[in-house]
């Protein structure tokens, strides 16, 4: 999530990947590493517009195996199936981040996480 207007509802992977899915982008990355998009999940602008800047917005993830889909208050996002092995994480940390740069506040509430 973001106060700007290019990244929230992306699918960043830190330090490997980087930028895995833009909004709205259905991706697999191939067994070699590759990144494909392969359909839409919805268009840029209008899941940009049913973000609400400045309040609250509801962030979920589903995450069966390596297929992720990403929701941003109720909207999907972006849609990643991962076959790439060598790099794809099916475990690991997750972290609530916050950026360097310039003095900022970040809030979090009603954080809920549920194994399937």
């Amino acid at each position: 999530m973001e106060a700007g207007p290019n990244y929230t509802g992306i699918l960043y992977e830190e330090r490997f990947r980087g930028i895995m899915a833009l909004r709205g982008e259905k991706v697999l990355w191939t067994k070699e590493d590759k990144k494909e998009v392969v359909g839409s999940v919805g268009i840029a602008a209008d899941i940009e517009a049913a973000l609400k800047k400045g309040d609250w917005n509801d962030l979920c993830h589903h995450r069966p195996g390596h297929h992720l889909q990403q929701f941003v208050n109720g909207k999907p996002t972006v849609d990643v199936t991962d076959e790439c092995e060598a790099k794809r994480a099916l475990s690991g940390i997750l972290a609530l981040q916050l950026h360097a740069g310039p003095p900022m506040m970040v809030q979090f509430k009603d954080l809920r996480l549920k194994k399937l």
